[in-house]
């Protein structure tokens, strides 16, 4: 669809300018210019790129325990739908290290039943793994919820913390 107002527009102009040559007075058509210049400026490649965010910290797992949690979410903006991985790893009752991934849909919902403006991460998997929702902090860390979208640990450091995507050693 813009290709084809970008075309329209560059023919308005092409035809414009040649019956001004016809013999007609000399004008710039600053319409057309303007129209021409913003349509470039919507088809900018990085408009569209998607961002990567990280945050990284201690959440409570569904089996109880609580477990070092790396989440990646990839979207548009923060407040966008994306897609995301999340690994996950803590010490079972026997001792054993165990080490879990994930990956599927970020969707953002707005409002739980005592915040109508509270913004939430509802994490979809593609692995039919259940869905995990996830609080935004007003310090923009990540608090997962319960079924009844209450915090699922009362503990103020079980929560996920963003941090600075570096990009060949420059942080973002």
């Amino acid at each position: 669809m813009k290709k084809i107002v970008s075309l329209a527009a560059i023919a308005a102009v092409l035809t414009f300018s040649a019956c001004n040559s016809c013999g007609g007075t000399q004008q710039q058509p600053l319409v057309i210019e303007s129209e021409t210049d913003s349509l470039y400026m919507l088809n900018d490649s990085t408009i569209a790129d998607k961002q990567t965010f990280v945050f990284e910290g201690l959440m409570p797992l569904d089996n109880g325990a609580v477990g070092n949690t790396v989440l990646t979410v990839q979207t548009l903006s923060l407040n966008d739908d994306g897609t995301y991985t999340l690994n996950t790893s803590y010490i079972d009752e026997s001792n054993n290290t165990i080490n879990n991934s994930d990956s599927g849909e970020t969707m953002v919902l707005i409002g739980i039943p005592n915040d109508s403006t509270a913004i939430i991460y509802e994490l979809v998997s593609y692995n039919d793994n259940p869905k995990i929702n996830l609080m935004v902090n007003s310090d923009s860390s990540l608090t997962r919820l319960n079924s009844n979208m209450q915090p699922a640990s009362a503990n103020p450091g079980h929560k996920l913390v963003h941090r600075p995507v570096k990009k060949n050693n420059v942080a973002k």
